[in-house]
């Protein structure tokens, strides 16, 4: 089905004229008010038809679904509040009584002043020296299990100064040994057979186990902290294995 559309019809517009009379005279008397303006309206124009109404749209609702039956409902539960016990009695107040204050003592007297100053005793007397720290060191010439041979066998640094008071030699056998010992500075290590401080008195042990010497005659025994000393063994017989020991006093 078509709908058409007429436009309405075009009404002409018509003037309206409204004459009016002359203004009389200024300062003379209002003349006569002259007769009203005729009006003319323009008749109203054709109203255009109306076009007819198209048809209504088809709109379906489908069918509203069964509502489920409803559960039954539980039973009320049961809650009951137990009684409030009873409050107990307030005990009794306590009796308490404090005692009087007793009376403050008098205050005692100042004592008297000390006596002067007594005069200053005089200066003890020095009491006698401790004894000597006294220490000793180790050089030990080991050949292993074999025959102990000659040359320089090894150095050692002095650590602190002191004065070598006696030299001991003990073998692992009987055997001879003659022992030199080399001195010099750090500064000019190595020493050398012409820095040694045993003179014609080395430690020296001859066909026995074991010598020892506290008179070290011809001996340099002053050592500094820092010196180096240097073994030489001059001479050896069947020992395999030796120890040099030498008791100092520290400085």
């Amino acid at each position: 089905m078509s709908v058409q559309v007429v436009a309405p019809a075009q009404i002409p517009a018509q003037p309206v004229v409204v004459v009016g009379g002359p203004t009389g005279p200024a300062g003379g008397p209002t003349g006569p008010t002259g007769p009203s303006g005729q009006s003319y309206t323009g008749s109203t124009g054709y109203t255009g038809r109306t076009g007819p109404t198209g048809p209504t749209g088809f709109s379906a609702t489908g069918p509203t679904g069964r509502t489920g039956p409803t559960g039954m409902t539980g039973p009320i539960g049961n809650s009951a509040t137990g009684p409030t016990g009873h409050t107990g009695n307030t005990g009794p107040e306590g009796l308490g009584v404090t005692g009087p204050t007793g009376a403050g003592g008098p205050t005692g007297g100042t004592g008297p002043s000390g006596g002067p100053t007594g005069a200053t005793g005089p200066t003890g007397g020095t009491g006698p020296t401790g004894p000597a720290q006294v220490a000793g060191f180790e050089f030990i010439f080991d050949g292993v299990g074999s025959t102990l041979t000659t040359g320089v066998k090894g150095d050692w640094e002095v650590p602190f100064a002191c004065t070598i008071q006696q030299v001991t030699v003990l073998g692992d056998q009987s055997g001879s040994i003659v022992i030199d010992i080399w001195k010099d500075t750090y500064a000019n290590f190595p020493p050398t057979d012409a820095d040694s401080i045993t003179a014609s008195a080395p430690p020296t042990v001859s066909a026995a186990v074991k010598s020892q010497d506290a008179t070290l005659t011809g001996w340099t025994t002053s050592l500094a902290a820092g010196d180096t000393l240097r073994f030489n063994i001059d001479s050896v017989s069947n020992f395999t294995r030796v120890t040099l020991s030498m008791k100092v006093q520290r400085a």
